[in-house]
């Protein structure tokens, strides 16, 4: 009877210790779980264009610069915010991809293979329009997104992406592109290759950066702030380096709202 008493004893102690040791043991995971940090969304911002492969040139304007100020607003304000790591494409007029001119498609390509090995959560490629016709009545914005084909989800981000960044856009005066190319009024925009093709046999995106990110599987997008040709958009919005911080920051703030972001 002793010996049985003596046993339930020890199987008791032993219960308590176990259990005690359980609960302890998951107290510290738990802690540990809080203490991980969340993985920061990795932003890639891509100032368009260089001192080797030219945008457009007109009115005492060099689209490469405009795009790089725009572009180091943006990262900067982006900055400002928990959760989220910037990266540019390029931080000087330089390309950093080759110097010859007849290399665009290298560069770009370069440039999404930097995205790439930087595991981008999204790239966005920072440029100004004017009209090739030169019709003084084209003005506003517009986001050029991915086409639906091939990876559908890529299409949605961009759309939303999109949407958050022209609302920003049209806040500081500028107006919706109702060019040809944005037939549906939204400023939204997709653009289909003539002749590429995506693995599933379904039409490539026709811009490069967007169907180079679209096949390493990252929603990128163009986003043509404004209209060199227009008088309006130029004066008001490619102007002076205030006005390329103002279209910084709404990129930035744009960006910050479609992730969720908070000030730090």
């Amino acid at each position: 009877m002793k010996l049985f008493k003596k046993i339930i004893t020890l199987m008791l102690v032993m219960t308590f210790a176990v259990g005690a040791f359980v609960s302890d043991y998951s107290t510290v995971e738990a802690a540990k779980k809080k203490t991980v940090k969340q993985k920061d969304i990795v932003v890639v911002l891509d100032p368009g264009h260089d001192s080797v492969h030219h945008g457009f040139q007109a009115y005492n304007l060099d689209e490469a610069t405009i795009n790089l100020y725009i572009a180091y607003y943006c990262k900067n304000e982006l900055e400002r915010y928990n959760g989220v790591k910037v990266y540019m494409t390029r931080y000087g007029f330089e390309c950093p991809y080759g110097a010859n001119p007849d290399s665009a498609s290298g560069c770009l390509s370069a440039r999404v293979d930097y995205a790439k090995k930087l595991k981008a959560d999204f790239y966005v490629s920072i440029h100004n329009d004017y009209d090739a016709d030169v019709d003084p009545n084209v003005s506003g914005c517009k986001v050029i997104i991915p086409n639906p084909n091939y990876r559908p989800d890529l299409c949605v981000a961009g759309y939303n992406m999109a949407s958050s960044i022209l609302t920003q856009l049209t806040a500081t005066g500028l107006k919706i592109d109702d060019w040809k190319m944005c037939p549906n009024g939204t400023g939204i925009v997709t653009r289909d290759s003539a002749g590429g093709k995506y693995p599933d046999g379904s039409a490539k995106d026709y811009y490069a950066v967007i169907n180079k990110t679209k096949s390493n599987g990252m929603p990128g997008i163009i986003i043509e702030h404004a209209y060199v040709t227009n008088k309006a958009d130029r004066e008001n919005h490619l102007s002076t380096v205030e006005q390329y911080q103002q279209l910084g920051v709404a990129d930035a703030t744009a960006i910050a709202n479609y992730y969720g972001l908070k000030l730090k």
